[in-house]
């Protein structure tokens, strides 16, 4: 419902339109900019000075001809008559310029093609108008932009390797049409995805209704590339999902964020230390058991259990030298992961010290060693 005017408002925009900048009286009366021209105008106050900014003089110059000049009277919160007048004098009309040059079907096509992932040189080159004109035309036809996120995995880093890790334990992606991929993650804790979306550069993070979190980006070629490396359509992953080639320098990465996604550290009754990892695909359960054994010595079982799910565990030491080799000096994790990792280390630590005497160690060198290195693990 429209606020009705006060007396008392009217009496201050009397007293000070024209003196003060319209923003400015529009912030002390609580107004819109162009709510408060507007009434100034139908007050007859609109013949007071309002000095234009010199971003509102470039913003008519560049917008006059492509918005009109009522749209660009309510986008700055003036009146037509002032708009019509201050273009004959910054420049910028028809007679400056030129006709208005409509749009074609071929520049709508093309608009509607590549809007979303295409540079804007690119798009300005194509379509010889310019960034902002090309904005008022897409929004005018329902198109909203999005940056394309796919030079985030050109190359192999920590961070690449971990968003990659985390799409195959917990990423989704959904054809929307025929050149439209939307590729997301779920989370029931945003702080992850907020973590993501900074290093993407790009995307949406929603909370649906049943208090889950979704971050997803629109990429095609991510699409492509993702499918390409896991070596099959990752539209539907879930069963199909095979480890990917992962250079060796990046696969704690990698698995630390498929860890993140379906890795868990289970409480135990007897305090020893646990890791387990979770997927209806054997092949990336035992590939996950293999890696972890050929580049970090960390044995893991893999079992299946009644319902076809498959879980690659270890316990006690070796649990606790996953949870290092995973989560130690990383630039990025799951915090809440990534603090059970500590706890279960830290754990190692305080036993060691609480339970471990220096005759013991005199006697015992070779066992007490081994606890005592895990006992000065850190994070």
């Amino acid at each position: 419902m429209r606020k009705r005017w006060t007396v008392a408002e009217e009496e201050f925009l009397k007293k000070e339109y024209g003196k003060k900048q319209a923003e400015d009286v529009a912030r002390e009366l609580g107004r819109s900019k162009t709510s408060v021209c507007s009434h100034a105008a139908g007050m007859g106050l609109d013949g007071r000075p309002n000095r234009w900014t010199k971003k509102e003089e470039d913003f008519l110059r560049d917008n006059y001809l492509e918005m009109g000049a009522d749209a660009v009277a309510e986008k700055l919160g003036r009146t037509a008559s002032a708009i019509h007048t201050k273009i004959r004098e910054v420049g910028g009309g028809r007679e400056s310029i030129g006709p208005r040059v409509e749009w074609s079907e071929d520049e709508l096509g093309y608009l509607r093609e590549n809007y979303q992932e295409t540079t804007w040189e690119v798009l300005e080159e194509k379509l010889g108008r310019t960034k902002q004109a090309i904005q008022i035309r897409a929004q005018m036809v329902g198109i909203k932009r999005y940056v394309d996120p796919y030079p985030f995995f050109e190359k192999w880093t920590e961070e690449s390797a971990y968003v990659i890790g985390f799409f195959a334990a917990d990423g989704w992606a959904l054809r929307r049409g025929p050149n439209s991929i939307r590729i997301g993650f779920s989370q029931k804790d945003p702080e992850i995805l907020y973590s993501l979306k900074k290093l993407l550069g790009t995307g949406r993070i929603t909370k649906k209704a049943d208090g889950m979190h979704e971050y997803y980006v629109h990429s095609t070629r991510t699409y492509e590339f993702l499918c390409d490396l896991f070596g099959h359509d990752v539209c539907n992953k879930s069963h199909n999902l095979q480890w990917p080639s992962v250079p060796d320098k990046y696969i704690r990465h990698f698995t630390r964020g498929a860890f993140d996604g379906d890795g868990s550290f289970p409480r135990r009754k007897d305090s020893l230390g646990e890791a387990s990892y979770t997927s209806v695909s054997k092949d990336f359960v035992c590939a996950l058991a293999d890696n972890a054994y050929r580049l970090a010595g960390i044995e893991m079982s893999v079992k299946e259990n009644k319902i076809g799910v498959y879980h690659a565990r270890c316990v006690g030491i070796k649990a606790v030298c996953f949870a290092s080799w995973l989560y130690k000096d990383c630039a990025i994790a799951l915090g809440r992961k990534k603090s059970l990792a500590k706890q279960m280390v830290n754990n190692v630590r305080t036993a060691y010290r609480s339970s471990v005497s220096d005759k013991m160690e005199e006697v015992f060198p070779e066992i007490i060693s081994t606890y005592k290195f895990i006992g000065e693990m850190s994070f």
